[in-house]
């Protein structure tokens, strides 16, 4: 699961909070401009219909939209003084609607009220930061009923049971409370994403580390013997002898894994020479042999690795004697090409249980940055150009 991100919990539960008081603040203003315009069509369509003032009193409520939406954190002062604006706006409101014969004959459930309500509730639920909206949908329906309700026994007004803001009210709050769940869910989920990221992660380096030894051992052991057995029969040369010992203890398992040469060995121009003829090659060195021996782990060790493995398969396959090794060094990367006129071979026919061209040569290159590209046809010989970086 490399390079896949997973929203945060927390900042999703920000976001989807943010998008709330947003939606419920747009709301409750659209309601106020519903009021508004209804509160002109009145006024200037049915003059006596509606006290004149009315829209004044729809002011504070807007104000109050605006700072349960702006205002965070919000204070204890800002919750009195959202609150006091708020119930001054309900209360000018009932006394205007008892002035109003159009809104007056439905009492407390008054077009107008009934809306000035509801835009109390989402006022409320904009403006709780604690509860995440569920008490605050509640409150501001026991504000906005309440208030009606007491200022209309003081000036006359009939009360009357007013449905759409309960429903309101407790519909916002079940709503809200639904995040809380969401979000234990969420946070469910997204550990078992970790955990199956992590048992990925695992995998993934088990394989690497799996085909890192079996590359190892291609190339120490296996490419030694390879080479062994294509010598002229006789006595082992200490050198020969040498490599041989390395490559048994590298199948040990023991530290010679990264191929590192002491301060005394050869370089890497001649290391290759001899690994040529121990299987019967005459390597040919051109270009820039120097640069071989500047370069740093891990590049250095993957492009030893597969230069004797391209070595070793010219002597098995290719059926020549000879074979060349070009070096080009530019800036910020190495290039090697290995080329013999031998028998060639079709790239796309190799075997996938094959491990020399694959692992021993492309894996290893590929594994720290570098790149592999082969040319080959049956009776046409094959160049193998590795390009390796040389900082980093």
């Amino acid at each position: 699961m490399d390079g896949t991100w997973i929203f945060p919990v927390r900042d999703a539960a920000l976001a989807t909070r943010s998008a709330l008081v947003a939606a419920a603040a747009t709301l409750s203003l659209v309601l106020l401009g519903v009021l508004w315009l209804l509160s002109a069509i009145l006024i200037l369509g049915e003059p006596g219909s509606l006290v004149v003032w009315t829209p004044l009193a729809l002011v504070p409520l807007a104000a109050c939209c605006v700072a349960a939406w702006r205002w965070d954190p919000i204070t204890p002062a800002g919750y009195v003084a959202i609150g006091a604006a708020a119930v001054g706006s309900l209360v000018a409101l009932t006394v205007a609607v008892v002035g109003s014969p159009a809104q007056a004959f439905a009492g407390t459930a008054s077009f107008f009220l009934s809306m000035s309500t509801n835009i109390v509730v989402l006022i409320g639920a904009t403006s709780d930061r604690w509860t995440g909206g569920i008490l605050g949908a509640i409150g501001g329906w026991v504000v906005g009923e309440g208030t009606i309700a007491i200022t209309a026994a003081f000036v006359g007004l009939p009360w009357r049971l007013d449905v759409p803001p309960i429903a309101i009210a407790v519909g916002l709050a079940l709503a809200y409370a639904m995040f809380p769940l969401a979000r234990a869910r969420g946070r469910r989920g997204t550990a078992l994403l970790e955990q199956a990221d992590n048992r990925t992660r695992t995998r993934t380096l088990r394989e690497f580390e799996g085909r890192e030894s079996i590359a190892q051992l291609h190339d120490t052991l296996l490419s030694e013997l390879a080479a062994l057995a294509l010598r002229e029969p006789g006595p082992l040369g200490a050198e020969e002898r040498a490599r041989l010992e390395r490559g048994l203890e590298s199948s040990a398992m023991l530290p010679v894994l990264r191929g590192e040469r002491t301060p005394d060995a050869p370089g890497v121009g001649a290391w290759l020479t001899s690994i040529g003829v121990a299987g019967g090659v005459r390597v040919r060195l051109e270009g820039d042999i120097a640069a071989l021996d500047e370069l740093t782990e891990p590049a250095a060790g993957a492009l030893r690795s597969s230069l004797e493995q391209c070595i070793v398969n010219v002597a098995r396959h290719a059926g020549v004697s000879e074979a060349w090794v070009a070096v080009t060094a530019s800036a910020g990367q190495l290039s090697v090409t290995v080329v013999d006129e031998g028998v060639g071979f079709d790239p796309d026919t190799v075997p996938a249980d094959r491990l020399g061209l694959s692992e021993s040569v492309r894996g290893r290159v590929e594994r720290c940055g570098g790149s592999v590209r082969v040319w080959s046809s049956p009776g046409a010989g094959t160049s193998v150009n590795i390009v390796v970086p040389t900082e980093g």
